[in-house]
């Protein structure tokens, strides 16, 4: 089976170059590295279209205007043509033997339509890179009976999209990410799920760079998470009914919003007080809940005092998502 990888990027020169190197290392090399620049004006297609004279794998699309990122991820993956899709964000970079291992799993299985893997944090301070291994989760098959338990157990981390490693049957058959939502990836996870038996490997695929421009980061944990309940409550409703409705409903509500108090707890603690502030909103107005405004306003004149005038303690505080 031929593999191609996909990576969408936008001014991220230097990370995407290690990311393309990364992909070309692998045992088991891809056919083709497929990256798509999103109207970059850091030089990041020049970088790509040096690898490319130097390695014909490397194939390089420009956008004529900068989509927003998820158009861009789609095109990425549209001018693909392995028999084997693998994703790869154009900050991280695959860890040795990914590519074989997830390849062989998928022929090996072919009632598996997608597989996903563990991953190790690099957290990038003033000092350097420091590498931090995510604990590996036993390897296991998902399918829907089992998605909602496993989406409120892995809420933090139910999979990373650097690790995934598809048939194109998966994409020609669940369809493109959805450009209106920022957890697009997440969506169209359970969307695969819905569909195709879906496996994790008990390994390191990544490396997941951590550093300030991450999405998760500050204010936009709590908005990815009040994104990611809705994405979930959505799914609750399409896919069950009944007493199996109310009370999957009912878990993943309770569930999100105990994160929820989770990341203001930790938002007040390192004084990012916007962040603190959208935590705070999340669990009184989006999680299925509608407090009144007296409540939500007399809560963020606390949050506003107890972070006045506050630094983040140290960088990795910055670069955390909580």
């Amino acid at each position: 089976m031929t593999i191609s990888v996909a990576i969408a990027t936008y001014n991220r020169r230097p990370m995407v170059r290690e990311a393309v190197l990364a992909a070309l290392a692998q045992s088991r090399a891809p056919e083709e590295i497929v990256v798509s620049d999103d109207a970059s004006s850091d030089g990041t297609a020049d970088e790509i279209e040096t690898l490319a004279g130097l390695d014909k794998r490397v194939k390089l699309l420009r956008q004529a205007r900068n989509s927003g990122g998820v158009e861009n991820w789609n095109t990425a993956i549209e001018a693909t043509h392995g028999d084997l899709i693998a994703w790869c964000s154009d900050d991280d970079r695959f860890l040795p033997g990914h590519l074989e291992a997830s390849a062989q799993y998928l022929e090996a299985h072919p009632e598996i339509g997608l597989v996903h893997s563990g991953f190790i944090d690099a957290v990038e301070t003033d000092e350097g890179e420091n590498k931090e291994p995510r604990r590996l989760r036993p390897a296991a098959v998902l399918t829907l009976d089992g998605l909602f338990a496993y989406f409120i157990r892995y809420y933090d981390w139910a999979f990373h999209p650097s690790t995934i490693v598809m048939r194109r049957k998966v994409w020609d058959q669940v369809g493109p990410f959805d450009a209106r939502y920022q957890f697009s990836d997440s969506e169209w996870f359970l969307r695969v799920v819905e569909k195709f038996p879906v496996a994790s490997l008990s390994r390191h695929g990544v490396l997941n760079r951590r550093h300030p421009g991450n999405w998760s980061n500050q204010l936009g944990s709590a908005h990815l998470q009040r994104e990611l309940f809705s994405i979930v409550d959505g799914a609750i409703a399409r896919d069950l009914s009944g007493g199996r409705k109310i009370f999957w409903r009912a878990a993943w509500r309770a569930n999100v919003r105990a994160r929820l108090a989770l990341t203001l707890r930790a938002r007040l603690r390192s004084g990012h007080g916007t962040a603190a502030y959208a935590a705070w909103h999340g669990m009184l107005q989006d999680t299925g809940r509608h407090a009144p405004l007296w409540m939500e306003r007399a809560g963020e004149a606390v949050i506003r005092r107890m972070c006045a005038d506050r630094e983040i303690r140290s960088p990795r505080e910055g670069v955390s998502p909580l």
